[in-house]
C-alpha cells in the first residue's frame, strides 16, 4: 500500500530471522510490542518482578510486555524468536515512556511513529505466516532488493 509517507511489502511463510534483512543496522533502536514469552495460555514457572523492588518466582500465565533494545541486540536474540510472531518498530531514537499505540487510533499510528523517529514496522502474526514490512522511508524496501 504505497503512499507518500510509507511503503509495504509482504513476506509469506516468514519467521523472525527471515525478516532481519529488512532492518537497517545503522538505525539504533528496536521496540517489540506485546511480546509473549509463552504464547500458550498455561501456567508456567518464571521469575518476574511484582514491582520495581520485589521479585517473584513461581507460576505465571499470559505474561505480555514490550521490549526496547539496540538493533544489534535484537539481531543477536532473533533466532530465539523464530517460534513467535512479533510487532517490531525500528527507530532512530528510543520510544517515549508514555507512547502506547493501542491508545491511538490505528489510522494515526504511522504519523505518530514517524514523529517519534520510526523508520520501519514489521508485523508477523505468528511464525510461518505472512509478515507485513512497512518502511516509513519511501524507496528503502526497493533499495534493499526486497
Amino acid at each position: 500500500m504505497p503512499n507518500q509517507h510509507h511503503e509495504s511489502i509482504y513476506v509469506h511463510g516468514a519467521v523472525v530471522t527471515d525478516l532481519i534483512q529488512f532492518l537497517d543496522k545503522s538505525v539504533p533502536y528496536v521496540w517489540l510490542l506485546g511480546h509473549m514469552p509463552n504464547p500458550a495460555t498455561q501456567w508456567w514457572d518464571a521469575s518476574v518482578p511484582v514491582n520495581r523492588e520485589t521479585p517473584f518466582s513461581g507460576k505465571v500465565r499470559n505474561l505480555v510486555y514490550d521490549l526496547q533494545m539496540s538493533t544489534s541486540d535484537f539481531i543477536k536474540i532473533s533466532p530465539s524468536l523464530n517460534d513467535y510472531g512479533l510487532v517490531l518498530i525500528q527507530s532512530n531514537k528510543p520510544m517515549p515512556d508514555t507512547l502506547e499505540l493501542d491508545r491511538i487510533p490505528e489510522n494515526q499510528h504511522a504519523s505518530v511513529l514517524i514523529k517519534n523517529g520510526a523508520t520501519l514496522r514489521i508485523f508477523l502474526p505468528h511464525a510461518i505466516e505472512t509478515a507485513m514490512v512497512t518502511s516509513y522511508r519511501v524507496g528503502y524496501l526497493n533499495y534493499n532488493g526486497s
